[in-house]
């Protein structure tokens, strides 16, 4: 009898996690914009914008919020991780408005809110970082982590079966 060939699959790569993570961002960050254009300004347009440098900002960002689920989801409690990924946000976003804004780039500006600092980050979005936080890890870091190509098979043997086949019993 002749013997199968393990399938094996290869997970997605960083660089291939880096850009659903930054898509991710970018487009949930068209959709706020056009929310928040309709309710503040009742435009039903609903036209979203953001800036090419939210793709890298993302996608870098929930790279970093990846590693921090990875180290602490055996150890730290589901709120207690969003928490901390919100605390990273911050710091992130100040960061690096922080630095867009030495070139005249920033493409934000919370300076019309209360709770602004230096117009680079406000306190009146926690709650939404908190629950786009839990949602990115419970959500889009879960299931983009379990991408994966495949099946592949060592270059000197071919698939037992292809799709569509039915398999047969003894």
């Amino acid at each position: 009898m002749e013997s199968k060939v393990p399938e094996t699959s290869i997970p997605l790569s960083s660089l291939g996690r880096f850009y659903i993570y930054a898509i991710h961002g970018y487009a949930i960050e068209v959709m706020f914009t056009a929310v928040w254009e309709f309710v503040v300004n009742f435009n039903w347009k609903f036209p979203g914008n953001t800036s090419v440098w939210s793709f890298p900002i993302y996608g870098l960002s929930t790279m970093m919020i990846e590693y921090l689920y990875l180290r602490l989801k055996d150890r730290v409690p589901l709120v207690g991780r969003a928490l901390i990924y919100t605390v990273w946000t911050y710091i992130w976003e100040f960061s690096t408005g922080y630095i867009l804004k030495k070139f005249d780039a920033c493409p934000w500006d919370y300076t019309p809110f209360e709770g602004d600092f230096m117009g680079l980050i406000t306190l009146e979005y926690a709650p939404l970082w908190f629950i786009g936080c839990m949602i990115s890890e419970q959500f889009v870091i879960k299931y983009t982590r379990q991408i994966h190509w495949g099946p592949r098979f060592p270059s000197n043997s071919k698939p037992t079966s292809s799709n569509g086949d039915v398999k047969k019993s003894d």
